[in-house]
């Protein structure tokens, strides 16, 4: 994990229906990120990361011009704000979005410029997002260590077993609010984003934790903890404003920074948005 990316988007746009079945699907962390490749149409191969920051389906737009993806009509053009930057939208649509065994029909996506979102782009990033109004459908289980994940319409088996623990959440549009504790210490509500190559925290909360306030700041602190379920040591963290993201997202949005693969990468959770729950699984 060499580098940040950021991808949380704060914008809202029509829902999208899906109906899909069970499948665990490979994931490539190469960039810190849930990335899973996907097949547009049944001729257009891509990369995706699979985004509990963003609201909807996005394409990058370079990818989709190279791709020849359909232009269709839409809302008229809206911006979306990421955590670095921000990009106007347009609209493609798809007839099918394959990724490992299942397959979506009839799409609609919003194309923005992923580039513009990113200052550092010396590993690249996705060709596309899959959000909320996608996986708000699932039980998004992801295994860090194993590199897999797998989306459920029906209950997980864990459920069944009882060899996991739970962590509520709140949602303020579609992004996953988690209480987080830093070093046993200091608290602050968090996003919880599979986008995310490291834990961001904002520069209020990087005063609390006694570390620079200066963006990019980069620092290893002693340990990360969600509720009393599940914690992680030896957590790398980066100093980001979250202004922009923040207005974005709500203006009175209470969350000092976002909890991404620098502390998600050791464990197996799942994603339970129907009992608004974060389930950590035991082994």
């Amino acid at each position: 994990m060499t580098r940040l990316i950021p991808l949380l988007l704060s914008i809202m746009f029509q829902a999208v229906a899906v109906f899909v079945n069970a499948v665990e699907i490979p994931f490539h962390p190469n960039r810190g990120l849930v990335e899973v490749e996907v097949l547009i149409d049944g001729r257009v191969k891509g990369r995706f990361g699979i985004d509990t920051g963003a609201d909807r389906l996005y394409v990058d737009k370079i990818f989709a011009e190279h791709n020849g993806l359909s232009k269709t009509g839409g809302p008229p053009p809206r911006l979306v704000v990421g955590v670095e930057g921000s990009s106007s939208a347009s609209w493609v649509e798809m007839r099918s979005l394959r990724f490992g065994d299942e397959q979506l029909y009839n799409l609609k996506a919003a194309v923005i410029d992923l580039g513009a979102l990113i200052v550092d782009q010396q590993g690249g990033y996705p060709d596309g997002l899959i959000g909320h109004e996608i996986l708000r459908n699932f039980y998004i289980t992801v295994d860090y260590p194993r590199q897999k994940l797998e989306m459920k319409m029906e209950e997980p088996e864990i459920f069944e077993t009882g060899k996991y623990r739970s962590l509520p959440f709140k949602m303020v549009r579609h992004l996953i609010i988690v209480e987080a504790v830093f070093n046993d210490t200091v608290s602050a509500p968090m996003i919880l984003d599979y986008c995310a190559s490291y834990t961001l925290v904002s520069p209020k909360l990087a005063g609390r934790l006694g570390i620079p306030k200066r963006d990019g700041t980069r620092v290893r602190i002693d340990s990360i903890t969600l509720g009393e379920t599940i914690s992680t040591r030896g957590v790398m963290i980066s100093v980001q404003d979250l202004s922009g993201l923040r207005v974005s997202a709500g203006g009175n949005s209470e969350f000092e920074g976002i909890i991404g693969g620098s502390f998600l990468n050791r464990h197996k959770i799942t994603v339970d948005y129907k009992r608004k729950k974060i389930h950590v699984h035991q082994k």
